[in-house]
């Protein structure tokens, strides 16, 4: 089996503009024969660090050295990526709450669909997102199929919790494919920290499964995993004050401290308190000292300490 990476572009649709929208498809073949990984960045365009973390690791790896297939998409969402939002602004759908899409529907539903192309047969699936433009988030989540590869990944915060209805992950379970979810950075803050995490974890993943040689770094001491996870969203928009940053992440606050308040930019009144709800909450995603919000944005994420157990 001869070793190589190679690039292909996979057609997805055309629009009215003429343009032929494509996803780009980068596939490692190992020396000999093995597991198939799949690796997604950029299924939400606020979050490139995905993007970035896929091409460092492929990068890092020596097909040569390589047992199995690596399949990659760095950008699994172009149109989002280059705006740098959330949803696809051609119509306006959050790609990862539709798989497996409709290879006769909208421009999100038909991306979804030649994804879902791309990840049937795959025997693992790395999914790589972060905390979008302004917030900043850690954590992994571990699923009973693919557990080993969220322990190797490195967080100390595990998250077991069912997958978004409608997500890529969802979807690949179903299909008895193995798979881990990658939260980490965004908000602009500790970039290279966080891409060094990425592909360092993602190195020691595939050691763990067999792909690489050497032996696999074992996991934290301090690695739990937690059954509750939840976003706190402001109800109103304004200026979110936030004593929350990236340095704090990973924190134990008791039950009803302040984490953030919402203030008008227009009158200075405070709109809106968000507290801990849990007792001790455990900070997951945070915000820098000052940042807009719209409402429902992610305004923090806080596991349920109580419920933390060794992984």
């Amino acid at each position: 089996m001869t070793s190589a990476h190679t690039i292909e572009e996979i057609p997805v649709t055309t629009l009215a503009s003429g343009h032929r929208l494509a996803l780009t498809v980068h596939t490692l073949t190992g020396a000999q024969e093995g597991p198939r990984m799949v690796l997604f960045g950029g299924i939400h365009g606020d979050e490139p660090l995905g993007s970035e973390t896929v091409r460092r690791v492929l990068s890092a790896v020596d097909p040569a050295e390589l047992t199995g297939t690596i399949v990659a998409v760095p950008v699994a969402n172009p149109y989002a990526h280059q705006a740098l939002t959330r949803n696809t602004p051609l119509d306006g759908v959050n790609i990862n709450r539709i798989f497996p899409g409709n290879a006769s529907g909208s421009v999100t539903e038909q991306v979804a669909a030649a994804l879902c192309g791309i990840l049937a047969g795959a025997d693992h699936f790395i999914d790589f997102h972060s905390g979008g433009n302004f917030a900043t988030v850690e954590y992994a989540y571990i699923h009973d199929a693919g557990a080993e590869m969220s322990r190797a990944y490195g967080c100390s915060l595990l998250y077991h919790g069912a997958p978004y209805g409608g997500s890529a992950t969802g979807w690949a379970l179903d299909q008895g494919i193995r798979c881990m979810v990658s939260e980490l950075g965004g908000g602009g803050q500790r970039i290279d920290e966080y891409l060094t995490k990425g592909v360092d974890g993602t190195m020691n993943v595939l050691r763990t499964v067999g792909m690489l040689p050497g032996e696999p770094t074992p996991p934290p001491a301090d690695q739990v995993v937690v059954e509750t996870l939840t976003v706190l969203s402001p109800a109103t928009g304004g200026v979110m004050l936030s004593d929350f940053g990236v340095d704090r992440i990973g924190e134990r606050v008791p039950e009803g401290t302040v984490l953030g308040r919402v203030l008008s930019p227009y009158t200075f009144e405070e709109l809106e308190v968000i507290t801990a709800p849990f007792e001790p909450s455990i900070l997951v995603l945070g915000r820098e000292s000052m940042t807009n919000v719209a409402p429902g944005d992610y305004g923090f994420m806080v596991a349920d300490g109580a419920t933390a157990k060794p992984a």
